[in-house]
């Protein structure tokens, strides 16, 4: 322990952020550093109990952004952030690069602070190196995943054998999900994930309803997503179909991936979860946001991921708001697009 470099990476979003940051991970502890994270409630199943992960340090960012107006966080992260100091990180990067990871990245003690000068919300004054002072990491219109492995290459590492690690499975999560998979028949298992939570700029309800009509009888379909999404559901009509929206933890959620053999996303996030199981067929619609910063892709160049998006003239705008209010891109890809692609 004594010769490793103890680095520690600070990703405080949300699950498919604390994903994006997994191979980073792995090429860190690949190389013979010791790995530790700084993470949020929402990223935090994802790190913990991680094989490649050696420590998780929690800074509850969801119950302090609620306590808001609330003067004393700045105590409660300097209690943080004292913890830390004390681990004497060689190395500190900041993959949030937000106004939430600004204070903590700025005193958590490490020798070295990376971030990219473009980083927000004054997160970038934390640094005392900036990667992208090299020109081949100048260019930041990139996924996110790449965005982070270039912190890893910045410290000299090769990436090429980077890779995705999720904590084991919950046992427990297979017996919940089995109870409701009351399947009449074995058949080839399809998981939509229509995410109603991005409102305007979803994949349009009736594309959805028209989908789920159209998927031959020969497979068996789950539902996964929250409230909104059991709202749609109850719309759909299809002879082998369980409706688990809402009924569902991350646990549970990895459980049913791993059992489907194809999953249709609107949600980046499911689509995220299913890319790091390294699941073969992850179909993710894209609407606003764009597939080349967000969306899965082979590390290995394999072309195992596919991306349906339309041709739209303001496709991606990455946002949740249409500019002029049409929200065109609720209509693409066409249902028929989806459809082939499960063929």
């Amino acid at each position: 322990m004594a010769d490793l470099q103890k680095v520690l990476i600070i990703s405080l979003g949300d699950l498919k952020e604390t994903i994006y940051t997994l191979p980073l991970a792995c090429i860190l502890k690949r190389k013979g550093y010791f790995v530790e994270y700084l993470t949020g409630e929402k990223g935090f199943e994802i790190v913990n109990k991680n094989p490649i992960i050696n420590r998780v340090h929690l800074a509850p960012i969801e119950q302090w952004t609620q306590k808001m107006p609330y003067w004393g966080i700045f105590e409660d992260m300097s209690e943080v952030t004292k913890k830390l100091a004390k681990k004497e990180f060689d190395i500190a990067i900041d993959c949030q690069m937000s106004i939430r990871s600004a204070f903590l990245f700025a005193k958590c003690g490490a020798k070295r602070r990376l971030s990219y000068s473009t980083a927000k919300g004054f997160s970038s004054f934390g640094a005392n190196e900036f990667i992208d002072s090299k020109p081949e990491f100048k260019n930041t219109n990139i996924h996110k995943v790449e965005k982070y492995l270039n912190f890893a290459r910045y410290l000299g590492l090769k990436t090429d054998d980077a890779e995705f690690f999720l904590p084991e499975a919950n046992y427990q999560s297979k017996v919940k999900m089995d109870k409701f998979l009351n399947f009449a028949e074995e058949k080839p298992t399809i998981l939509l994930a229509p995410n109603m939570a991005q409102g305007e700029v979803s994949w349009h309800p009736k594309n959805w309803v028209n989908l789920v009509s159209n998927i031959p009888e020969k497979y068996n379909i789950i539902v996964a997503g929250d409230n909104q999404d059991n709202i749609l559901a109850t719309r759909f009509s299809h002879k082998n179909m369980v409706n688990m929206c809402g009924k569902t933890r991350f646990e549970d959620l990895r459980y049913l991936l791993l059992i489907s053999d194809i999953i249709i996303s609107n949600n980046l996030e499911t689509s995220a979860i299913a890319w790091a199981m390294n699941k073969n067929k992850v179909i993710t619609i894209s609407t606003s946001f764009s597939p080349a910063i967000y969306n899965p892709y082979s590390l290995k160049d394999e072309n195992k991921f596919i991306t349906l998006t339309g041709n739209l003239a303001c496709q991606p705008c990455n946002k949740i708001q249409c500019e002029n209010s049409s929200y065109k891109c609720s209509h693409t890809p066409s249902v028929e697009n989806v459809l082939n692609s499960i063929r």
